[in-house]
């Protein structure tokens, strides 16, 4: 790959990190996120709520972070706990002043506890909302490929239980058809597919895919299988991040981290994505190495941030009373069942406003 002049400095490119996390039902675990943001130069995040994993405090967090910090974004999710209408919930949380929706609940292994597939008619009402108020929608459909494997899984994830290949799970082939579905009814649904759709060892279908569906987008969060695939064609992988410039997002899946080892490895991450955009030449990740792409500055800057702010806009302002109310629904419903962690969080959030 011809080399440029000079590597684009980050410090001069404003960083927005589009996919961000906070688990643990405490108010500081916001502060803690925040905090770990600003090690890596990121003032504004995108908070994405987790509801799907049975933890019905992420929405409040979502609420806590908008509260105090208020340049930053915040997409909520939706519950299993009980039967509602989800556009009902998606009315209360853009009334409440969240910027998006987030789903999680395609990974495989939530896929089966939950029992709902991402084409499924009771989500139908939902995306058309989302379509037609122009809502932007992050959403975690399958996992790598190589989790349907045995020979090609990494330990770690084979030790989480991330095998799919065994016959309890559908194909990785199915998954993707369900998502093709679901852009063909909704052609202009605002979908932002994470982790770059787990299709970065398939050059060829990414990029039909990306011709076939104009408003599809992708995230770059690591998986760092992603960014291993990328390396071993860094000349046509640059040439796919400038012709697709306008649709690719950043982001990092940072979270609020306390182990030593967890910290350690999201902070190679991090320097790694930073360095396939911005950099060139070989970064060692590990016991492998990754290639930097070295991006025209333009392009650069609108996967670093710009891309998210025309998507997403700008940061709607927290509507107090109306988060109050949602709150106070969410401690009214009996059918939540909220443990005590849970209604202490969502009660402290709700006096805060």
């Amino acid at each position: 790959m011809k080399k440029e002049k000079k590597a684009i400095e980050k410090g001069k490119i404003k960083i927005l990190d589009g996919h961000v996390h906070a688990f643990g039902p405490k108010t500081q675990s916001i502060r803690d996120l925040l905090a770990f943001e600003k090690q890596f130069g990121y003032e504004i995040c995108n908070y994405l709520s987790c509801e799907c994993m049975d933890d019905a405090t992420q929405n409040a967090l979502g609420i806590y972070l908008k509260l105090i910090a208020p340049q930053c974004y915040a997409f909520g999710g939706l519950t299993y706990r009980c039967d509602y209408d989800p556009c009902e919930e998606l009315e209360q949380l853009m009334e409440s002043g969240f910027d998006g929706m987030k789903m999680v609940e395609n990974k495989p292994t939530l896929r089966k506890q939950i029992g709902r597939p991402f084409h499924d008619a009771w989500y139908n009402g939902f995306y058309a909302a989302l379509e037609e108020k122009k809502i932007p929608l992050v959403t975690h459909v399958a996992d790598p490929t190589e989790f349907w494997d045995l020979a090609q899984i990494p330990a770690w994830a084979l030790q989480a239980g991330y095998y799919y290949g065994g016959g309890e799970y559908a194909s990785k082939e199915e998954w993707t058809l369900e998502v093709l579905e679901v852009l063909r009814r909704f052609p202009t649904l605002k979908i932002i597919l994470a982790h770059f759709f787990f299709l970065s060892g398939d050059y060829d279908r990414i990029s039909r895919l990306m011709e076939e569906y104009p408003n599809l987008c992708l995230d770059i969060v690591s998986g760092t299988e992603m960014y291993f695939n990328f390396s071993q064609d860094p000349d046509r992988w640059r040439k796919f991040f400038i012709k697709y410039q306008d649709r690719i997002l950043y982001g990092t899946d940072n979270a609020n981290l306390y182990e030593v080892a967890d910290i350690e490895n999201t902070q190679i991450t991090c320097r790694m994505q930073e360095h396939f955009l911005l950099g060139e030449g070989e970064l060692s990740v590990w016991d492998k190495k990754i290639q930097g792409i070295h991006l025209p500055r333009e392009a650069a800057e609108k996967i670093l941030g710009g891309n998210f702010l025309r998507l997403a806009g700008p940061s709607h302002s927290l509507n107090h009373a109306a988060a109050a109310r949602y709150l106070q629904a969410r401690l009214n419903n009996a059918a939540m069942k909220l443990t005590e962690e849970e209604q202490h969080l969502i009660r402290e959030v709700k006096d805060l406003l």
